[in-house]
């Protein structure tokens, strides 16, 4: 839910239905951002120190947002193949990867491999709620393309003279854009039509 103050551009994301999954190896990590996520009003956390572990949890049901740690002791680039898998039930969970490794290369390797956002390390509780409002208040659409299934990877919305071939899995209905048909409504985030995540699952 996103409150727009009058006047002004500016919004204020309510994180009260946020249920956040943090997966850290070390466990101060772990308290500090569970700290963290409380003083940002977050409606309930929890958190494991191990991939496995993640998986399991995320089966106990009620998550809806992963902060995922990256390092020598998880593997979060093989955790978000898993978590993307399309036998996966929890595929369509937002992740924000948690990483010092801050080159490019890693960054593209995240967000091919399925990650909603990445956040560097050391981090303060303003880039946490930077992250948090990405998530909450521009919510992605998840495309299939080729080997890729995850949140659209795309930041720049730029007008391409060719025909649309991704599938949008997680919008209600055919798939719009087989067979490259002349839709009459674009609901893709940034274009007229768009529909929000309340309003997705309204009957049409």
């Amino acid at each position: 839910m996103a409150i727009v103050l009058p006047g002004t551009a500016a919004a204020i994301a309510d994180f009260d239905r946020c249920h956040v999954l943090v997966v850290d190896p070390f466990i101060t990590n772990r308290r500090l951002m569970r700290d963290m996520l409380r003083s940002l009003g977050v409606g309930a956390s929890d958190s494991c120190g191990r991939a496995a572990d993640a998986m399991a949890l995320l089966d106990a049901g009620g998550f809806n947002l992963i902060f995922l740690d990256w390092s020598d002791q998880i593997d979060a680039v093989a955790f978000l193949h898993a978590l993307r898998a399309d036998d996966n039930p929890h595929r369509f969970v937002p992740a924000i990867v948690v990483s010092a490794n801050g080159g490019i290369e890693d960054v593209a390797r995240a967000r091919d491999a399925g990650a909603t956002e990445y956040m560097l390390k050391p981090y303060s509780t303003e880039v946490v709620a930077s992250r948090l409002r990405s998530v909450v208040l521009q919510p992605r659409l998840f495309i299939r393309s080729g080997s890729f299934f995850g949140p659209d990877r795309r930041r720049r919305r730029l007008q391409v003279d060719l025909p649309e071939r991704r599938h949008h899995d997680n919008v209600h209905g055919a798939d719009r854009r087989h067979e490259f048909k002349n839709w009459p409504r674009e609901r893709r985030q940034g274009r007229p039509g768009f529909a929000t995540p309340e309003r997705r699952s309204a009957p049409r």
